[in-house]
Protein backbone atom coordinates (compact mmCIF):
# COMPACT_ATOMS: atom_id res chain seq x y z
CA UNK A 1 0.00 0.00 0.00
CA UNK A 2 1.13 3.50 -0.71
CA UNK A 3 2.57 5.71 1.99
CA UNK A 4 0.19 8.64 2.28
CA UNK A 5 0.15 11.98 4.05
CA UNK A 6 0.69 11.06 7.70
CA UNK A 7 -2.38 10.79 9.87
CA UNK A 8 -5.00 11.84 7.33
CA UNK A 9 -5.71 8.36 6.05
CA UNK A 10 -5.96 5.63 8.69
CA UNK A 11 -5.26 1.93 8.28
CA UNK A 12 -8.85 1.18 7.23
CA UNK A 13 -8.61 3.85 4.51
CA UNK A 14 -5.39 2.32 3.24
CA UNK A 15 -7.02 -1.12 3.18
CA UNK A 16 -9.89 0.37 1.20
CA UNK A 17 -7.41 1.88 -1.27
CA UNK A 18 -5.66 -1.49 -1.58
CA UNK A 19 -9.02 -3.13 -2.32
CA UNK A 20 -9.63 -0.53 -5.04
CA UNK A 21 -6.30 -1.41 -6.61
CA UNK A 22 -7.09 -5.12 -6.51
CA UNK A 23 -10.64 -4.67 -7.81
CA UNK A 24 -9.27 -2.67 -10.74
CA UNK A 25 -6.84 -5.49 -11.56
CA UNK A 26 -9.63 -8.06 -11.19
CA UNK A 27 -11.73 -6.04 -13.64
CA UNK A 28 -8.89 -6.20 -16.15
CA UNK A 29 -8.66 -9.99 -15.77
CA UNK A 30 -12.42 -10.40 -16.21
CA UNK A 31 -12.38 -8.12 -19.25
CA UNK A 32 -9.58 -10.19 -20.73
CA UNK A 33 -11.58 -13.38 -20.16
CA UNK A 34 -14.61 -11.88 -21.91
CA UNK A 35 -12.50 -10.53 -24.78
CA UNK A 36 -11.02 -13.99 -25.31
CA UNK A 37 -14.32 -15.88 -25.11
CA UNK A 38 -14.04 -16.77 -28.81
CA UNK A 39 -10.31 -17.60 -28.76
CA UNK A 40 -9.75 -21.32 -29.33
CA UNK A 41 -8.00 -23.00 -26.40
CA UNK A 42 -8.19 -19.95 -24.11
CA UNK A 43 -8.41 -20.85 -20.42
CA UNK A 44 -10.38 -18.47 -18.18
CA UNK A 45 -8.25 -16.80 -15.50
CA UNK A 46 -9.31 -16.15 -11.90
CA UNK A 47 -8.06 -13.35 -9.64
CA UNK A 48 -8.71 -13.57 -5.89
CA UNK A 49 -7.46 -11.23 -3.19
CA UNK A 50 -10.13 -11.08 -0.47
CA UNK A 51 -8.45 -13.63 1.79
CA UNK A 52 -5.15 -11.76 1.43
CA UNK A 53 -6.83 -8.45 2.27
CA UNK A 54 -8.40 -9.99 5.37
CA UNK A 55 -5.00 -11.37 6.43
CA UNK A 56 -3.52 -7.90 6.00
CA UNK A 57 -6.25 -6.40 8.18
CA UNK A 58 -5.34 -8.81 11.00
CA UNK A 59 -1.68 -7.77 11.07
CA UNK A 60 -0.73 -6.11 14.34
CA UNK A 61 0.02 -2.52 13.34
CA UNK A 62 1.37 -1.56 16.76
CA UNK A 63 4.58 -3.55 16.30
CA UNK A 64 5.93 -2.74 12.82
CA UNK A 65 7.80 -5.52 11.07
CA UNK A 66 11.49 -4.81 10.63
CA UNK A 67 12.92 -6.27 7.44
CA UNK A 68 15.86 -5.61 5.17
CA UNK A 69 13.86 -5.86 1.95
CA UNK A 70 10.24 -4.87 1.17
CA UNK A 71 9.84 -8.13 -0.79
CA UNK A 72 10.05 -10.17 2.42
CA UNK A 73 6.69 -11.55 3.53
CA UNK A 74 4.69 -10.54 6.61
CA UNK A 75 2.50 -13.58 6.18
CA UNK A 76 1.84 -15.97 3.32
CA UNK A 77 -0.17 -13.31 1.45
CA UNK A 78 1.47 -9.97 2.16
CA UNK A 79 4.86 -8.41 1.49
CA UNK A 80 6.56 -6.37 4.21
CA UNK A 81 5.71 -3.25 2.19
CA UNK A 82 2.01 -4.09 2.66
CA UNK A 83 1.56 -5.11 -0.98
CA UNK A 84 -0.95 -7.90 -1.44
CA UNK A 85 -0.01 -11.04 -3.36
CA UNK A 86 -3.25 -12.07 -5.13
CA UNK A 87 -4.04 -15.58 -6.35
CA UNK A 88 -4.00 -15.62 -10.14
CA UNK A 89 -5.02 -19.01 -11.50
CA UNK A 90 -6.70 -20.88 -14.33
CA UNK A 91 -10.35 -21.21 -13.33
CA UNK A 92 -11.56 -24.75 -12.87
CA UNK A 93 -14.52 -25.43 -15.12
CA UNK A 94 -16.95 -28.19 -15.89
CA UNK A 95 -17.75 -27.02 -19.38
CA UNK A 96 -15.21 -26.76 -22.15
CA UNK A 97 -16.33 -25.77 -25.63
CA UNK A 98 -15.43 -27.78 -28.70
CA UNK A 99 -12.49 -25.47 -29.40
CA UNK A 100 -11.10 -25.88 -25.84
CA UNK A 101 -12.19 -22.44 -24.59
CA UNK A 102 -13.30 -22.40 -20.92
CA UNK A 103 -14.79 -18.89 -20.69
CA UNK A 104 -18.42 -18.79 -19.55
CA UNK A 105 -19.47 -15.31 -20.66
CA UNK A 106 -22.55 -15.23 -18.39
CA UNK A 107 -20.48 -16.06 -15.30
CA UNK A 108 -17.83 -13.53 -16.27
CA UNK A 109 -20.47 -10.81 -16.76
CA UNK A 110 -21.90 -11.60 -13.30
CA UNK A 111 -18.39 -11.39 -11.79
CA UNK A 112 -17.84 -8.09 -13.60
CA UNK A 113 -21.09 -6.62 -12.24
CA UNK A 114 -20.28 -7.70 -8.66
CA UNK A 115 -16.75 -6.33 -8.94
CA UNK A 116 -18.04 -2.98 -10.27
CA UNK A 117 -20.56 -2.64 -7.43
CA UNK A 118 -17.88 -3.32 -4.81
CA UNK A 119 -15.45 -0.97 -6.58
CA UNK A 120 -18.01 1.85 -6.62
CA UNK A 121 -18.85 1.36 -2.94
CA UNK A 122 -15.14 1.58 -2.03
CA UNK A 123 -14.80 4.77 -4.11
CA UNK A 124 -17.84 6.23 -2.34
CA UNK A 125 -16.34 5.49 1.08
CA UNK A 126 -13.12 7.29 0.11
CA UNK A 127 -15.07 10.19 -1.38
CA UNK A 128 -16.90 10.63 1.91
CA UNK A 129 -13.62 10.61 3.83
CA UNK A 130 -12.16 13.25 1.50
CA UNK A 131 -15.38 15.27 1.86
CA UNK A 132 -14.97 15.24 5.65
CA UNK A 133 -11.35 16.37 5.33
CA UNK A 134 -12.39 19.15 2.95
CA UNK A 135 -15.12 20.20 5.40
CA UNK A 136 -12.58 20.35 8.24
CA UNK A 137 -10.10 22.33 6.16
CA UNK A 138 -12.79 24.87 5.27
CA UNK A 139 -13.64 25.36 8.93
CA UNK A 140 -16.99 23.60 8.76
CA UNK A 141 -18.26 25.50 5.74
Amino acid sequence: MNRLVGGIFNFADRLNMASLDQRHKRGEVISSNIANSETPGFRAIGYDFEEQLQALSRIDRRAPLKVRDDRHLRNQFTRASGEIEPDVYVQPTESVSEDGNTVDVDSEMARMAKNQILFRSAVEMLNRKIGMIRYAINGGR
